[in-house]
């Protein structure tokens, strides 16, 4: 249960690394690309793509993804988890 909290509460450490921020990056261009496309003839699509849109921002800016935490997975490697040590950033394990 107390998994569960921290997730929802959004209170977990880092666990996404640069080459999934950089991939999310260009799905969330693409998918507000999309909603402004499908603004005039579709505003559904134009919603679901801009909430998407919204999602992967935000897993971008914020370094954290609840799905990934939820899953145990962390996409840092070793050299960025080096870099965020020696700034004294906290990250997420790998869990197995």
């Amino acid at each position: 249960m107390h998994r569960l909290i921290r997730g929802i509460s959004y209170s977990y450490n880092r666990n996404i690394g640069w080459q999934d921020r950089t991939i999310r990056t260009i799905v969330g261009i693409a998918a507000t690309a999309g909603a402004v496309y499908f603004l005039s003839s579709n505003i559904t699509y134009s919603i679901l793509l801009g909430v998407l849109a919204i999602a992967q921002f935000g897993t971008v800016f914020s370094a954290r993804c609840i799905i990934c935490y939820f899953t145990g997975q962390c996409t840092i490697d070793s050299k960025e988890r080096r870099n965020l040590e020696a700034k004294g950033i906290n990250y997420e394990t790998q869990k197995n």
